[in-house]
């Protein structure tokens, strides 16, 4: 079974309850305490998996460590409840954030269905604006001129003669095009090129107006003489013409009334539908908030901290918009809208419309989904990782084992510099730290060396032998800097940065770092996840399964008993090569439930040859072959058995015969 540590607040897996003792059906796979965990259960939850990642929990042993994560955190929710977490503060402040977030769906659900059934639905478009609107934009719904044509190319004079000569001899266009047109895309249609028409290119040829007038000139029928383009010479015919036209009213109302439609209902929904509902509902807005409170509608008040609230909601880089005063009028606004129409949403019964009640539904799962990885967190948090303490000796034991890596330091100082570029200006810098001036101080005001005149002086860590930063060649008191003490100042000298004062700032013995309450925190934080793991599933989920008297139905997750012997041997075989793990199982199901089978021979010698090639588990296979030499001493198998158990390890280059040379024939 695989371990997880607990990750934080997730969604936890759906458990149907079931009831008392009752023993456990075909398709119930496990019961902790009260609740039965069902196949389709874990079917469920393969499909929430990422597709990427689902095929190995589709096989057996997939499904028994997902039935294993199932128990486990039913188990911790179990827990949690008797432990009485579902009072917990902090449990009940993440459902209750959960549980307005259910509200606030209600209420827009019931907004949408209120303003789609009550609002957009009941507007009604005059027949007067939709013909005004239809004759204002008639050029909208013109349809030009199009002719349906078609033609023949050719590229020689004989091929036009010849064409010609067919069409006057009464052959269709069609045929004639079939025949000898050179234009391939088109030939085998019969020539047809489509539909051309004003401000449309001519398909094949591209813009070419005189053709087009031409062909929208020309009457159903007739063929055109020929033509020639860039293409070569063409024969057109016209076989369909449409005049201009315009759609009628009827042919365009849906369209006309889709445009229509948004601005009369702004404008009722503005202009007499929100007055009549501030009326209904005695809206009382206030200039000025009165003791807090800027509207009150029906029996609720709004009040400056609600505004404050919604205001906050806001991104950022949007808010600054709405803390004016006329921008706080318009959240107000929004507000008493919002509060208006969830007023008249439930006095319409739209509390109980159909899609409101499912999206609620669906709300008021993930509060429940919320309530319980709340409380396996806290449960968690409280009774896993806060009382898996890390032992002293365990510390001490970490320590030691890591004295010469982890904790392992080297001789190293820390130093400052004030570089001036005279004596004169070092003899300042000296009287002024005779004066009480820190060093750091100093090398902000004097130092001429930028890069660390802004931080003290700071030059940094300095390992042994290693040169100092910035400064080129030899020190004779280098050396001396790592015996001296913190505080210590050397100088000034003459460096390659110019007259130079050194102090040492700080300092670091070479050996070990002593186990303090740094060194302490950073071992107990790498070595508390595997502690409170090893708590968890070698304390913990013993208990609990002992506590709740876990089940497991094991054949629950085998194929039915109704499934025939070759239906069986079958599944093993095709699960042979994707996974060995189930192809062993149901070969052994195999045997046990088809004990007379005249296949069992060749079932075991699969266990052991998948054991062998497939699992590696060289142990295993040399026991499911024995047993076939045993119990199977007929089988015509029973010898590749025996060859198996002998030579399954040995690699198969050693069995290819090395090359022998071939003896010469006698006499030549």
């Amino acid at each position: 079974m695989n371990k997880f540590i607990i990750p934080g607040v997730t969604a936890l897996l759906m458990i149907i309850s079931g009831c008392g003792s009752a023993p456990l059906g075909a398709e119930d796979v496990a019961r902790v305490g009260g609740n039965v965990i069902t196949m389709e259960d874990i079917d469920s939850e393969i499909l929430r998996i990422p597709p990427y990642q689902r095929s190995s929990f589709e096989t057996l042993s997939g499904k028994r460590a997902l039935l294993d994560h199932i128990i486990e955190r039913e188990l911790l929710l179990l827990a949690a409840r008797d432990e009485g977490l579902a009072e917990d503060s902090t449990v009940l402040a993440t459902v209750g954030d959960a549980e307005q977030q259910v509200e606030e769906i209600k209420t827009r659900a019931m907004g949408q269905v209120f303003y789609q059934t009550m609002i957009i639905e009941s507007i009604e478009i005059p027949d007067s604006l939709i013909e005004d609107y239809y004759q204002n934009n008639l050029q909208q719904y013109r349809n030009d001129p199009v002719a349906l044509v078609s033609h023949i190319l050719v590229s020689s004079d004989e091929s036009l003669t010849d064409a010609l000569a067919l069409l006057d001899s009464g052959m269709p266009f069609d045929s004639v095009a079939i025949q000898l047109s050179e234009h391939s895309a088109t030939a085998s249609q019969g020539g047809s090129i489509g539909w051309t028409g004003e401000r449309l290119d001519i398909p094949f040829i591209g813009e070419d107006q005189e053709l087009l007038s031409l062909l929208l000139a020309t009457e159903s029928g007739t063929v055109l003489p020929p033509y020639e383009t860039n293409l070569g010479t063409h024969i057109f015919m016209v076989r369909e013409q449409r005049p201009e036209s315009f759609d009628s009213i009827d042919q365009v109302r849906a369209s006309i009334e889709d445009m229509l439609r948004p601005a009369l209902v702004n404008d009722f929904f503005r202009n007499t539908f929100m007055p009549g509902l501030h009326e209904t509902y005695g809206v009382i807005v206030h200039d000025t908030p009165v003791d807090g409170v800027y509207a009150v509608i029906d029996e609720t008040s709004i009040t400056e901290e609600e505004i404050l609230a919604e205001l906050e909601a806001i991104p950022p880089y949007q808010r600054a918009s709405y803390e004016t005063p006329e921008g706080k009028q318009l959240i107000l606004d929004s507000m008493i809208e919002r509060e208006l129409i969830r007023l008249a949403s439930i006095e319409a019964g739209l509390d109980q419309d159909s899609s409101v009640v499912a999206q609620v539904e669906q709300a008021l799962k993930q509060v429940e989904e919320t309530m319980k990885g709340a409380l396996i967190q806290e449960y968690y948090q409280r009774y896993i990782v806060e009382t898996a303490q890390v032992s002293e000796d365990d510390i001490l034991a970490y320590y030691n084992q890591h004295t010469g890596d982890v904790y392992r330091q080297f001789a190293q100082i820390q130093v400052s510099a004030i570089v001036t570029d005279s004596d004169q200006e070092m003899n300042d810098v000296l009287t002024a730290m005779e004066n009480g001036m820190a060093f750091a101080d100093a090398a902000s005001q004097f130092s001429r060396h930028l890069p660390t005149a802004a931080i003290g002086g700071d030059l940094g860590w300095v390992p042994l032998n290693a040169p100092l930063p910035y400064i080129t060649g030899d020190l004779e008191f280098t050396g001396e800097m790592f015996d001296a003490q913190i505080g210590t100042v050397f100088g000034p000298v003459s460096t390659s940065l110019g007259i130079t004062l050194l102090e040492i700032t700080g300092k670091v013995e070479d050996g070990v770092k002593p186990l303090d309450t740094e060194v302490r925190e950073s071992i107990v934080a790498a070595l508390r996840p595997g502690i409170v793991n090893d708590y968890l599933y070698n304390t913990i989920f013993p208990e609990l399964r002992e506590k709740y008297q876990v089940e497991i139905n094991e054949d629950a997750f085998l194929p039915a008993t109704s499934i025939g012997a070759d239906s069986l041997m079958t599944m093993a075989q095709e699960a042979m090569g994707v996974d060995p793990e189930t192809a062993i199982t149901y070969f052994k199901l195999f045997i046990e439930r088809y004990p007379e089978n005249e296949r069992c021979d060749q079932a075991q010698f699969l266990i052991g040859f998948t054991f062998s090639e497939q699992v590696k588990d060289f142990d295993s296979a040399r026991d499911a072959f024995s047993i076939l030499v045993q119990d199977y001493p007929d089988s015509e198998l029973a010898d590749d058995a025996q060859w198996m158990i002998e030579n399954m390890e040995i690699p198969i280059e050693e069995f290819i015969p090395m090359d022998v040379p071939v003896e010469e024939p006698a006499g030549e």
